[in-house]
């Protein structure tokens, strides 16, 4: 379901989406952080699969991304491109930018809503074009949700290890929550990106 026009609090890129899915914590993730949270549809469409992940044999096997049981629980929204701003918008990101990104950031500035992305040429574009929109991170939600939620160390450990077997992510080594990262997983220093 498309919802109409409206004010997101965060709309997530596709990486986002991928990340908060592969830690298998997104539904409690969308429901305790205090905004509402939206993707665009080109993002969603980029978001097909996370690995089983784990220790086993089928480690590597895909699994399908489903997001419609928090579209339909409204834990999501998800958010077409309606304006005509929001369209030349659009145009003007894709010139830099992958479709789902550019959508996000089209939306994110005409709506004044915050980006959720990891995407460094996603997060530099839009700072050098739209230096009044607000971005978050994967790490940065994670930490939100934690900060909120408490949830058991266990608990924790194992959605950041989901997070980077199931998604194949890992803060970059200039991500300002990297040692926090790294706490969790008890990785010292010899991790990251």
């Amino acid at each position: 379901m498309v919802v109409p026009y409206g004010q997101p609090g965060i709309i997530l890129d596709a990486c986002c989406l991928l990340n908060l899915y592969a830690s298998r914590q997104m539904e409690v993730i969308l429901r305790v952080i205090p905004v509402r949270f939206a993707a665009a549809e080109a993002a969603v469409a980029e978001v097909l699969y996370v690995l089983h992940g784990g220790g086993g044999q089928d480690a590597r096997k895909r699994e399908q991304v489903d997001l419609q049981p928090l579209i339909r629980a409204g834990i999501l929204d998800i958010l077409r491109l309606e304006t005509e701003m929001e369209k030349a918008n659009f145009v003007r990101f894709a010139a830099e930018l992958a479709d789902g990104e550019a959508m996000t950031c089209a939306l994110a500035v005409q709506r004044e809503a915050a980006v959720a992305t990891d995407d460094r040429k996603a997060i530099r574009v839009l700072r050098s074009r739209a230096p009044h929109v607000r971005v978050h991170t994967t790490v940065g939600l994670l930490k939100w949700w934690v900060e909120i939620e408490q949830p058991a160390e266990a608990t924790l450990k194992r959605a950041l290890t989901d997070v980077r077997e199931r998604a194949n992510f890992v803060p970059g080594r200039h991500d300002a929550l990297l040692p926090w990262w790294r706490d969790v997983l008890n990785e010292g220093d010899s991790a990251g990106g």
